[in-house]
């Protein structure tokens, strides 16, 4: 039965009308036929139901009723040409105006229900699409939420990372780290330059995306203080967000040749000293978002936090290690570097040589110009020192007016051609004191490191015991510690 409705429906509305047609003409004819041969109208009245039914199951109850009036037209013709009672064709056409008339009715019912079918149909549609806009409103809201916490989260992390970063290329590689996982923009590329300042030289980080290596080196020439965008940051001390940089007037000229079109910068901002900027830019319009300009602001704001504590970590190390008068190491610290480029140059078999230094005569010199100009003494030869030697060779105050100097990887002969430099330059140089120009000598023992000597105090004592020769021999002078000569020989 469902396959038959499911044909009915298929059917257009003129083949429905010849089916119906057709069923009318072959009852008409049945009708005809048995009504003159047989003189019995009954069974052939009976016969009209086919094409009548067929119309109302395939026209619907209208055009069944105009079918109907025609059928009984042509029924009340073809009964005058029969001799069968008139009562006959009254109750037919009555049974025939029931069966319509219920036909209607009963259309009419079905009409109501569904059309309160398709109402309520209908109802439910658009429930379900409000249902679903609320749901769309709902997972974009939660959506958002979760990019929102993904975000904080990192910010979170990044705090806690930072907290425990003394280097300041540690710091900036956990920022461009987070900044790029973060954020992750199309074609995105992610800088950061630290300014020459107490806290960092100019550093240059470039993060191009995440599948890339951070590439951090001493670089001016891609993200320099004076292009556009890094000048405006420096300029108004704040960030920048730019949408579309070829239609922002600001910048619409440098935008053609950068071939930059979304920007967002912010500074790092430490009182009124701009330290550098953190930079986040795409070739595409409008890829970054406010959002994104407020979270880049927080995470510089972490990144100056972290770079003030590593400079002040520095600061500390260094008020540790280093003499407040002279700026050279002081002697616990030294003793240990010494320490250890013992035990490298006696494990690798390099030459390494120590100084020790002593002012000649500096009490009384105290003690006549005032220690103020005691301490320039001390000043000056500190300088001479960290003039006159390598980068990687050690000065150190030892005690007093003893300096000491470690020269790695330097034998005796250059040893004593670098003390002799040092004494020299310490003869000539002029010292300012009571208006009236003086000068000081230096006197150096010098001792190279030999297997003999099996810790840094005997290495030590063998370049003191060189000084005190020299002192004993007239100051002014340099010495060589040789084996088996003690002070006093």
């Amino acid at each position: 039965m469902e396959q038959l409705l499911n044909r009915v429906n298929a059917l257009n509305l003129p083949q429905r009308w010849i089916l119906v047609l057709l069923s009318a003409l072959a009852a008409t004819v049945a009708f005809v036929t048995m009504a003159l041969h047989d003189g019995n109208p009954v069974p052939a009245y009976l016969l009209f139901y086919l094409p009548l039914g067929l119309s109302a199951f395939l026209l619907g109850p209208n055009l069944a009723m105009i079918l109907s009036g025609i059928v009984a037209a042509v029924l009340i013709l073809n009964h005058s040409v029969t001799s069968a009672p008139t009562w006959v064709l009254l109750l037919f056409l009555a049974s025939l105006v029931v069966n319509l008339f219920l036909l209607k009715r009963w259309s009419r019912e079905q009409e109501v229900e569904r059309f309160l079918y398709q109402k309520n149909l209908d109802l439910l549609d658009l429930e379900r699409n409000d249902g679903q806009i609320a749901f769309d409103k709902i997972q974009k809201a939660y959506q958002a939420n979760q990019i929102k916490i993904q975000r904080y989260t990192a910010l979170n992390e990044l705090a806690r990372n930072l907290a425990v970063a003394f280097k300041s290329q540690d710091v900036v590689i956990l920022l461009m780290e987070t900044i790029s996982k973060t954020f992750m923009a199309p074609g995105g590329v992610y800088t950061l330059l630290l300014f020459d300042s107490s806290i960092g030289k100019a550093l240059h980080v470039v993060r191009y995306s995440v599948d890339t290596d951070m590439d951090v080196r001493l670089n001016r020439e891609r993200l320099n203080r004076s292009e556009p965008f890094n000048a405006w940051v420096v300029a108004q001390a704040k960030s920048l967000f730019v949408n579309d940089a070829s239609s922002d007037f600001r910048f619409q000229n440098f935008a053609a040749e950068s071939k930059i079109r979304s920007v967002v910068a912010a500074p790092f901002l430490a009182g009124n000293e701009m330290l550098g900027l953190v930079r986040m830019e795409s070739g595409a319009p409008g890829v970054f978002r406010q959002d994104d300009a407020r979270l880049l602001s927080n995470f510089a704001d972490l990144g100056t936090v972290a770079l003030e504590h590593v400079a002040l970590y520095k600061q500390t190390i260094e008020l540790a290690i280093t003499d407040g008068l002279t700026g050279l190491y002081v002697q616990r610290y030294y003793k240990e570097r010494v320490r250890d480029e013992v035990f490298r140059a006696l494990e690798h078999q390099f030459p390494l040589c120590v100084l020790m230094i002593d002012v000649d005569h500096f009490k009384s010199y105290n003690d006549r110009y005032g220690h103020l100009v005691g301490d320039r003494v001390l000043k000056v030869v500190a300088q001479i020192l960290k003039e006159t030697i390598r980068t990687v060779d050690l000065a150190a105050r030892y005690g007093g007016e003893e300096f000491s100097v470690l020269l790695l990887k330097t034998p005796l002969e250059g040893a004593e051609k670098v003390a002799e430099r040092i004494r020299q330059k310490v003869q000539e140089q002029e010292i300012l004191a009571a208006k009236q120009v003086t000068r000081v000598t230096v006197s150096i023992g010098v001792a190279e490191l030999n297997p003999s000597l099996k810790n840094v105090e005997a290495f030590i004592d063998f370049a003191d015991q060189a000084l005190y020769q020299a002192k004993d021999a007239g100051r002014n002078r340099v010495r060589l510690a040789k084996p088996g000569q003690t002070h006093g020989n």
